[in-house]
């Protein structure tokens, strides 16, 4: 089976136990304002343009059958009239333009992920299935799970839990880490920064802690919608309730990933927000050791 994904981020010591090599999967359901991957919102390959790289040469211009590129201060992009034939990318001479996503085989990624298995073993570490949501490309995923396990290498995924019980379900033989996010407690806060309610999420997270799997519940702490006492709070009420084999990380809010929107022709809808306060973290995180929830596994 094919799936469509972004990159493999090697070395990784942030995505689960020891060395990891993290594969990014595109397609994300929630559209989170402070997202730092937005380009794996959109499930289809798309045109990157990275105008610290441009020289103005114009041969992207020339080689567009649709003239959807035009001069001006910077590059000005049509994105709605390309047609993705990616002519201009083949001539960029600078790698200025260039796609983000690539369709490839299970197999194939199996392949390229199993290089690494010397790094896993000594580590402790093995691969970890990002996003986006893998889980919306659930058939690609679960080949590249089983494909790991039968290698001997670990297996976690990172998820927002977004989907129905029973694709989730589908994964509990082949993930051995479950990362999952919780984002704020309030539905409608969750609806107005995610763009979707928490209900599924929750109630995916209490039919995963009932099954005794590991999990790490996740909350990136973003200064003006979740980084209060009264917000963490509300989120350590819901995840004391879950028992089970279950850890709880606060996250620092950082904005490194915001230059990918300008890239991608995308709006930030968080612009200008500074990276969390690191003595804010701290305070924060002395709330779930008081309701005795582990900081890890």
């Amino acid at each position: 089976m094919k799936g469509i994904i972004t990159t493999i981020q090697r070395m990784s010591i942030h995505d689960g136990p020891g060395i990891r090599s993290t594969l990014f999967l595109k397609g994300c359901d929630l559209r989170c304002a402070w997202c730092h991957n937005p380009e794996t919102w959109s499930k289809h390959r798309q045109l990157q343009y990275i105008a610290s790289k441009c020289i103005r040469c114009g041969t992207c211009i020339a080689a567009c059958d649709q003239k959807a590129l035009r001069a001006g201060e910077r590059l000005v992009i049509d994105r709605a009239g390309c047609n993705r034939c990616g002519k201009c990318t083949e001539v960029c001479p600078t790698g200025a333009m260039s796609w983000i996503g690539r369709e490839v085989s299970a197999d194939e990624v199996v392949r390229e992920l199993s290089a690494d298995k010397i790094f896993f073993r000594t580590s402790g570490g093995g691969v970890t299935l990002s996003g986006g949501e893998p889980l919306l490309q659930a058939g690609f995923a679960r080949e590249v799970l089983g494909g790991c396990l039968a290698q001997g290498i670990h297996t976690a995924v990172e998820s927002n839990l977004t989907e129905n019980w029973d694709v989730v379900e589908t994964f509990l033989p082949l993930v051995k880490l479950w990362m999952c996010d919780l984002k704020l407690a309030d539905p409608e806060l969750h609806r107005r920064w995610t763009g979707q309610g928490n209900g599924r999420i929750i109630s995916n997270l209490r039919q995963l802690a009932d099954k005794g799997v590991p999990i790490i519940v996740r909350t990136p702490v973003v200064p003006g919608v979740n980084d209060t006492a009264e917000a963490i709070d509300a989120l350590c009420r819901i995840i004391s309730g879950l028992g089970g084999n279950v850890a709880y990380e606060l996250l620092g809010f950082h904005p490194l990933g915001f230059g990918k929107f300008d890239d991608l022709g995308m709006t930030n809808p968080m612009a200008g927000t500074g990276a969390l306060d690191g003595s804010i973290l701290e305070e924060l995180k002395k709330i779930p050791r008081r309701y005795g929830i582990k900081s890890k596994l």
